[in-house]
């Protein structure tokens, strides 16, 4: 096997095997009575979302007539022109905005607080699964901000025009999650100003791409690959060193002065997705919506998800891709065995969150004051 084609192949496999590793818009749209829109502070809008097309959508009861706003700043500052308006429930479609950047749209609704909203994913070739984490709303009426937090998969590979772009979201924090083989064989490239943070979620796992990866691979080609996902998703709640991890991630977070934050791993998906999970669902996002956060990392991951079985296809003893798909993706039932892991150890979340990850009230409601917008019904 030539040199690239074994770098391809090792690549591939560390992806594939993130997490034998144990080791990253939808909304609530339960109605709200229209006088919610009264209320100080209050977000009116119980559902909102962008997409890539420019198409915006929303739904805010009682809140009159809703005017857009369009900015590359995360708070949209200029709203001295509208690019559109609607009704209390609408959808417009903005187009001739300049292309190579990234679109925050301020919601600004006749009675209520505005919401500022943007297109989730971030569309990079190279980094297919980096997205933001806000847009969502919470059982209280809230929203998570966009621009703060983000996710991603690998960063080894970005091309200059993808690395320019995640330069443009000004992040203060890189938090890499994965081990440190897979840090030696893919090192991430990171834009100018972004602190570089080591937390290997599943250094005390044997399991781990560190650890015997000829074992993993029999257990994938044995057809096991599920079980290994599941275990690996409880392993994220019971080991020290992913307690350790998402501790510091979360501390860091919440940090007085914390700048936007990016953390990923190899695929973006297994310890990223948990990471994601708690911290939305610390915020009061609800399951259901964190569930769709979490598996939404099989659309993005598609196609090169598609590349890595076409390229495993081509070793000497070539792997099943009904044996390949269960590593490659997430199922429901992988982020279930996590966080019945918690009940388990810990009876509720919010245990979990300050026994196990250590977070005090203080770093919470920091957490909260820092990521949540508007005031909670």
């Amino acid at each position: 096997m030539r040199n690239d084609d074994h770098r391809m192949w090792r690549a591939a496999l560390a992806a594939a095997l993130v997490l034998t590793l144990p080791a990253c818009a939808t909304v609530d749209k339960r109605p709200v009575a229209g006088a919610v829109a009264e209320q100080s502070g209050v977000i009116p809008f119980t559902a909102a979302s962008v997409s890539a097309d420019g198409t915006i959508n929303w739904s805010a009861p009682g809140a009159g007539q809703v005017r857009v706003y369009a900015g590359t700043d995360s708070a949209v500052s200029d709203r001295s022109k509208p690019v559109g308006q609607g009704d209390a429930t609408g959808s417009i479609h903005v187009s001739g905005l300049a292309p190579g950047k990234r679109w925050f749209f301020a919601l600004v609704p006749d009675r209520g607080a505005p919401l500022v909203i943007a297109d989730r994913g971030l569309h990079l070739g190279t980094a297919p699964n980096l997205r933001d984490i806000g847009g969502y709303r919470t059982t209280d009426g809230r929203w998570v901000k966009m621009g703060m937090i983000y996710r991603s998969d690998q960063l080894d590979r970005l091309s200059d025009s993808d690395l320019g772009a995640m330069g443009d979201l000004g992040l203060a924090l890189v938090a890499d999650l994965r081990t440190a083989s897979e840090r030696s064989h893919e090192p991430d490239r990171l834009p100018a100003g972004a602190e570089h943070l080591l937390l290997d979620v599943v250094a005390d796992s044997k399991g781990s791409v560190g650890g015997d990866m000829r074992q993993a691979m029999a257990t994938i080609a044995a057809g096991k690959g599920a079980e290994m996902l599941t275990e690996a998703n409880r392993d994220f709640v019971s080991l020290n060193s992913a307690r350790s991890a998402y501790h510091t991630l979360l501390s860091r977070i919440s940090a007085e002065g914390a700048g936007p934050t990016l953390y990923h791993c190899t695929s973006g998906k297994d310890r990223t997705g948990w990471a994601s999970a708690v911290i939305l669902t610390l915020l009061g996002v609800p399951r259901e919506t964190v569930m769709a956060d979490y598996l939404a990392s099989n659309d993005y991951l598609r196609a090169k998800n598609e590349a890595t079985i076409a390229m495993l296809a081509r070793l000497p003893t070539p792997i099943a891709r009904e044996n390949l798909e269960p590593v490659l993706t997430v199922r429901a039932a992988y982020i279930e065995a996590a966080f019945a892991e918690v009940d388990k150890r810990y009876g509720s979340f919010d245990r979990y969150v300050r026994e196990g990850i250590g977070l005090d009230d203080a770093a919470i409601d920091r957490l909260r004051t820092t990521l949540l917008a508007g005031a909670p019904q």
